[in-house]
């Protein structure tokens, strides 16, 4: 394999590896390989970019996201911006042991890590145990765990979320969770 090739395929995987999403998720997830599966993969050196086409599946530990597209965007440190498109995009992840994962998806999901920061773009929706957030777009402040949904604008031209809480879900606190 010549250098050019081989240099290639080394940025790619140090891509890859300096990837770890912190979402939500079990404190092992970042310590897990990222795997992913794709039709074609890209590594644009001059662009900042490596972009993952065709039936993507990424995986660490108990996230999965799945996308038509998956673009990395990245220093030389490490990755900071990764875009997932699709016809939704999906995104589970299991964010402790004793928890029922969160099932997001939207056409576009954006991770940006320096803000540590989850946005969900267009039809966007998050499920977990019963309850679920709908909107045009969903925030998702990590750190400060802390979520900011807005609607898009219906017939009537009044933006709206919509939320979903189920009656046991209603009935629980921390005390007997």
């Amino acid at each position: 394999m010549n250098s050019r090739k081989r240099s290639g395929i080394v940025g790619l995987a140090l891509c890859v590896a300096s990837f770890s999403v912190d979402l939500v998720a079990l404190d092992s997830d970042k310590d897990q390989p990222i795997q992913i599966e794709a039709d074609i993969a890209v590594r644009d050196e001059s662009a900042g970019e490596t972009r993952y086409e065709g039936n993507v599946i990424l995986t660490q530990g108990s996230l999965r996201i799945t996308a038509d597209l998956i673009s990395i965007k990245h220093d030389s440190a490490a990755a900071d911006k990764i875009v997932a498109t699709g016809q939704p995009a999906t995104l589970v992840q299991q964010p402790a042991s004793d928890q029922a994962p969160v099932d997001a998806s939207a056409r576009q999901i954006e991770y940006v890590r320096s803000e540590d920061l989850v946005r969900l773009i267009d039809e966007a929706r998050i499920a977990q145990d019963g309850s679920v957030l709908s909107g045009d777009r969903i925030e998702y402040l990590v750190t400060q765990r802390k979520v900011k949904a807005a609607g898009a604008p219906g017939a009537s031209g009044e933006s709206r979320v919509e939320v979903v809480i189920p009656p046991e879900n209603l009935r629980r606190t921390p005390d007997n969770d």
